[in-house]
């Protein structure tokens, strides 16, 4: 029992020491950047519904959206994406209980690509800021209100390169600090002034990729871990910009690192490339890596694992998985969900497919469960669905969706 409530409250206390270290109180229900609060794709929510009627759950609201791939932002009350026309990438607000558009503000000009046209970074809310990233290299701060302009920096004129599928890292904010991959000579990872844009510290060489960095603390010290495109590796740097220790990963890089408290990483890629565990040391103020198992039983493509105790649940390009962390075997795989996406919430796992289906399953190590299914987009739907106030928000390069998952407001069974 006592290492059962252990497991529960790591991600709890991780979260509230985030939150701390941060500065800025974010409400429980607040999914303000990709992934979530700690970008692993944890939801705190509880109260949500333990199936679905065969019907699915309530479509609270339906409309079109622009083409994009980015994610759906939500804190104080408003819901913060991206979206293009024929030509511009916009950033936008909406409210999140009816969908009307609140603000819409111009990014840049619109990237075109045949597997899928527009913007591909999810919107960074801040305090009253949003921080948001066109694909052709537009880091730009809005005033949450009423997305006015506060600074603009354009990668490229910092030595950037667009990445061939274009820029798709989520800025992460953490106090005064915007930090990203940015890609150059001497500007491979940069941190930006919050109030300003201004270039606080550049580290490393080599063109960007598409991982967005994470903040993980490990031997009590905060740290920014990117898994990084130059040279394949994972780097870790202080909040000052210097390297604490690198390690090199699978060569494909798109997805994140994800933290396991204390002192693991865990680190996946699509293709072929495979996932590998490390453990991370401190001692006398130097750091050491130690690769724990590597394998290609897990290769999470543009989509990353939850972790929910000792097991990781993902997908393996197109097949749905689960896996011991402490060995990295597969204890079952579910095909037929596509290149899908997952998040945890209230001890269950919603899981969405690439073409629009969302499913209900039990996050269960032992074989996998479904509960429920509901079709909710009809379009290729490579965007990672958001938790937040018990509603589920879901896009495809068409239209965008909030699902009403709270059980008291539908008294469905349990």
């Amino acid at each position: 029992m006592r290492r059962s409530l252990r497991r529960i409250s790591l991600p709890i206390l991780s979260l509230a020491l985030a939150l701390a270290g941060s500065g800025r109180a974010a409400r429980a229900a607040d999914w303000p950047q990709f992934r979530g609060p700690l970008r692993d794709g944890v939801s705190t929510e509880k109260g949500l519904l333990r199936s679905w009627p065969a019907t699915g759950p309530k479509v609270l609201w339906k409309r079109p959206i622009g083409e994009g791939y980015s994610g759906v932002s939500i804190a104080g009350g408003r819901l913060y994406t991206m979206d293009s026309d024929d030509k511009t990438e916009f950033a936008l607000c909406l409210d999140p209980a009816t969908g009307k558009e609140i603000w819409r503000t111009a990014v840049g000009p619109k990237f075109l690509d045949e597997l899928g046209n527009g913007p591909r970074a999810t919107p960074t809310v801040d305090d009253d800021s949003v921080f948001v990233l066109g694909a052709k290299g537009a880091l730009v701060a809005l005033k949450a209100a009423d997305g006015a302009k506060v600074w603009t920096v354009e990668l490229t004129a910092l030595g950037g390169k667009v990445p061939t599928w274009a820029y798709s890292s989520s800025p992460l904010v953490d106090g005064g600090l915007v930090v990203l991959e940015v890609g150059g000579p001497g500007k491979s990872l940069v941190a930006f002034d919050r109030a300003t844009g201004a270039v606080k510290w550049a580290v490393g060489d080599g063109d960007a990729a598409y991982s967005s960095p994470v903040i993980m603390t490990i031997g009590g010290v905060k740290q920014y871990v990117i898994n990084q495109r130059a040279g394949s590796k994972i780097v870790s740097l202080s909040t000052a910009g210097e390297i604490l220790w690198s390690h090199t990963g699978p060569p494909s890089n798109i997805t994140m690192p994800l933290f396991i408290p204390p002192d693991r990483v865990y680190l996946s890629s699509g293709d072929d490339a495979g996932a590998l565990l490390l453990r991370i040391k401190s001692e006398g103020g130097k750091w050491s890596v130690e690769e724990l198992w590597k394998n290609r039983v897990m290769k999470n493509h543009f989509h990353g694992s939850v972790l929910v105790g000792e097991h990781l649940y993902g997908f393996d390009n197109g097949t749905f998985k689960c896996i011991s962390v402490a060995t990295g075997e597969q204890t079952w795989a579910q095909r037929g969900l596509g290149k899908g996406s997952v998040l945890l919430a209230d001890g269950l796992l919603i899981v969405q497919s690439d073409r629009g289906d969302v499913v209900l399953a039990e996050a269960n190590p032992a074989a996998y469960v479904e509960k429920s299914r509901f079709q909710a987009l009809e379009g290729k739907s490579w965007t990672a669905p958001t938790l937040s106030g018990g509603r589920l928000y879901v896009r495809d390069q068409d239209e965008i969706a909030c699902l009403d998952l709270q059980a008291h407001s539908q008294g469905a069974a349990r």
